[in-house]
């Protein structure tokens, strides 16, 4: 019995690898082709909101204020949704106001201080209440007063080309199913700074990769927080954003699908930005992202199950987005079992159990360790398209660290799973932002993820070593783990 469900619990985690493998290689492939959108031959000149969402980033909003002016598009108003408790940031926003002549109003229901002039708007609010989604939550009132049909949504470091309204138009008055168009985000990571390349470098992924093959194949397209043109009367019927959420993107994306409205993305419109400038600013990054997709998993598995607006692929691929983060749980299960399993092969107990075990794992251990190194290649699909779609063959020297910095947040996912699944309560952490510009930050280690990753490095040491000292072959996954761990402990 013990033999049996051991090797049942190994079937199953090999199956879940293997469901999010299939997935990185087919939109990986997928990729590659280009998906002809529907376009339509004369835009209309309606009324965009160019949304700019900030949160004490005074190094960064007066430049992409300056880079949103210069959008071509014509009918278009710069609003600002600031929720700053800083006052060097606040006294940035309100030296812009007084040049372009903003006056004070009040109205539309909202607690904020709003400036407003012609062309250019701040809504301020005292306090960051509900995050990002209750800022914009907040802001819906007046965008409706004001008469806007669209929105251009960015958060306060994403500078977009020039002709990206025009764009987006294009597609989305093409087709009034299509919600928001969801356009390119590049990572700035400058010249110096190797770790923010190879930050750069997996968040890329997602755009020269996941969501082109995800247009290509035809499965739900992501929301991805920022760089998105929305169709507000959509917005409006989806009840718009959800205050005190913590991926208030993959929230949204859920419920346009569910309601039977879809999203587009346009592969050659893009935006630059910036990723995280030290690795404690990333791994707080990815623990915000991995609660609240955990939380949209909780609350959307079900409703998506049951849906008729969807397919089942498209079903499949919205339940694959919203379990993105959860790999990391398998991945410590599997540890686990790793260890139960090479004490109990190596521990020279006679046991029934114990030899019947072996029997099975030695009749499975070729094809399932083929399968699953197939999955674990499938991580590499994405990096590798996107190195060679941007050309940039520098970054094949980055490859390794990237892979490494990935998976030495592990213990960080696995928390934020558990977190963010029980509901537990979180507070906005703000990614640094230093306009482009190298510095030195001061950073604070995490003494608990530290220890986990050493206590984490250790038992695998001990695993790999007992391996190839009692069964005389050589775990090619501790070329993976090892460094990955080192990289967590002396960085956390």
């Amino acid at each position: 019995m013990i033999a049996f469900i051991l090797i049942a619990l190994q079937v199953l985690l090999l199956g879940y690898f293997c469901y999010f493998g299939f997935y990185n290689y087919l939109y990986g492939f997928a990729s590659i082709y280009k998906h002809p959108l529907l376009k339509a031959k004369n835009i209309s000149n309606k009324k965009v909101a160019v949304v700019i969402v900030s949160y004490n980033e005074k190094e960064v909003i007066a430049d992409t204020i300056k880079a949103c002016e210069q959008l071509s598009y014509e009918n278009k108003v710069i609003i600002v949704g600031d929720d700053s408790n800083d006052y060097e940031t606040i006294r940035v926003l309100e030296n812009i106001a007084e040049k372009k002549g903003c006056r004070k109003i009040r109205g539309f229901g909202t607690n904020s201080e709003i400036f407003e002039s012609q062309k250019f708007v701040i809504f301020h609010r005292h306090k960051n209440e509900g995050f990002k989604a209750g800022n914009l939550k907040e802001m819906e009132a007046y965008l409706k007063s004001r008469g806007f049909d669209y929105m251009y949504l960015l958060d306060a470091d994403w500078r977009p080309q020039k002709d990206a309204i025009e764009r987006c138009l294009e597609v989305i008055e093409a087709d009034s199913a299509i919600a928001f168009v969801q356009t390119k985000r590049v990572g700035y990571h400058g010249k110096t700074s190797f770790l923010q390349r190879c930050l750069a470098l997996n968040e890329d992924g997602c755009y020269y990769v996941d969501q082109p093959g995800r247009q290509a194949v035809g499965d739900p397209i992501l929301f991805t927080g920022c760089c998105t043109l929305f169709r507000l009367e959509h917005l409006y019927a989806a009840e718009g954003f959800k205050p005190g959420h913590l991926t208030e993107d993959i929230d949204l994306t859920n419920r346009f699908y569910l309601m039977g409205y879809k999203g587009a993305y346009l592969d050659d419109v893009e935006n630059e930005g910036e990723v995280p400038p030290h690795y404690p600013a990333f791994r707080k990054q990815q623990e915000r992202w991995t609660m609240g997709t955990a939380r949209t998993l909780r609350e959307y598995f079900w409703p998506i199950i049951k849906s008729n607006k969807l397919s089942w692929t498209e079903k499949l691929g919205q339940i694959r987005q919203n379990m993105y983060f959860t790999s990391p749980v398998a991945i410590e299960f599997s540890i686990i079992l790793a260890f139960i399993s090479v004490f109990l092969i190596t521990a020279k107990v006679d046991s029934i159990a114990i030899s019947q075990y072996q029997y099975y794992l030695e009749r499975i251990t070729v094809p399932y360790s083929t399968v699953l190194f197939a999955a674990l290649a499938s991580n590499f699909v994405a990096p590798l398209m996107v190195i060679i779609k941007k050309k940039d063959y520098l970054n094949f020297l980055a490859m390794p660290y990237a892979t490494w910095l990935s998976w030495s947040v592990l213990h960080t996912y696995f928390l934020a799973n558990i977190k963010g699944f029980f509901g537990v309560k979180a507070e906005w952490s703000l990614t640094p932002k230093t306009n482009r510009k190298i510095v030195n930050l001061k950073t604070k280690w995490h003494l608990g993820i530290k220890l986990a990753n050493l206590a984490t490095l250790l038992m695998l040491f001990t695993i790999y070593s007992i391996e190839w000292y009692e069964l005389g072959w050589t775990d090619i996954y501790a070329f993976f783990w090892v460094p990955a761990l080192i990289v967590g402990v002396f960085l956390s």
